[in-house]
This record gives C-alpha cells, structure tokens and sequence, in this order.
C-alpha cells in the first residue's frame, strides 16, 4: 500500500505543466535515515515476535513481581530508557507491552502503571541518535557529536527515569483511580 501510494506521487499531475506531485530531484531532501529508522524499528518488533523473544523476555520478568511497586517501576522504566538507547523506541514498545500485560497480572498491579511508564520511557533517552526519532533528526544537523549526546543524555536519562517513576507511582493513581 505505501509503494502504491509513493508510486502514485509520481504520477499524478500537480497543476503545473503536467508535472507531477513530486519528482526525483525532490527526493534528495527527504530524511531517508528516519524513514528507514521507523522501518527497521518495525522489522526488528516483528523479528522479536516471530523469534519467541518476547516470551523469553516476559519468563525472565516473573522473577521481580514479588518487589514493590516503586522498585518494579523504577526497573521498568530505567531498562526500557536504556534499552530505546540501542533499539528504537518503537521496536522496544512493540516488543514490551505485548509482555507487561501478562506480566502485570502476575505482578498483581494495574497493567497502567507498567504500560504508562514504558511507554513515555521509551521516549526519554537520550544519549544516542538512534533512540528516539528527534535524536535523529538533532545528530542529522551535523552540529553534535555522538560524544556530546552521551556525555549530556547521560545525566538526562537519569533524571527522566527518577522522575518518571515518581509520576506514575504518585500521579498515575489519581488521574485513573486505580
């Protein structure tokens, strides 16, 4: 469907002397690096299901649902942060939340506090580019280095994780009354 309707970009007249919506010198400012970041992301989420790694991932949880909430959390939303450092933020949701579901259950908790929190973790790192699409799209500038955004993102994803784990432990409850 998405080739179909690039495709028809090129095909279909703008208004302009017949030419049509886009054309091949357009192409070179488009942020290829991003596009194929979200389609490796989404590959990379199906590799993990088809592999049975989500499964291993959910059987190595179950031995942390005897902790309290605040540490779950906090281990939760500081792997995810870390893990969206290496992988997408896309692959690691796709592949995770399938997981904390059942895993909440197990944990006996509200399946909200572990899908929230690694949710908008996944959107808080960052020390690479490859973590998060505005990452991406910082680094493609020129303007950093990979060095700078470590040394910075660092001390950020420290912070985020602290005080993510404290929203969703603390505010989380009133928002949803659970």
């Amino acid at each position: 469907i998405a080739m179909a309707a690039a495709i028809a970009l090129f095909i279909i007249p703008s208004g302009k002397k017949s030419q049509p919506l886009i054309d091949w010198k357009d192409t070179i400012n488009i942020p290829w690096g991003i596009v194929l970041l979200f389609g490796g992301g989404m590959a990379l989420a199906q590799g993990f299901e088809s592999s049975e790694l989500t499964t291993w991932i959910g059987t190595q949880l179950s031995s942390i649902t005897n902790v309290h909430l605040w540490v779950l959390l906090l281990i939760i939303i500081a792997s995810v942060n870390f893990l969206t450092e290496i992988t997408s933020n896309l692959a690691t949701t796709a592949m995770l939340l399938p997981v904390l579901i059942p895993f909440a259950a197990l944990a006996d908790v509200h399946p909200y506090y572990l899908l929230v929190g690694a949710t908008v973790a996944a959107s808080c790192a960052f020390m690479l580019p490859v973590a998060t699409p505005p990452n991406a799209v910082v680094f493609g500038s020129g303007y950093l280095r990979i060095g700078d955004m470590v040394r910075t993102g660092f001390w950020l994803n420290l912070l985020s994780i602290f005080v993510l784990t404290m929203i969703t432990y603390f505010v989380l409850p009133l928002l949803w009354d659970f």
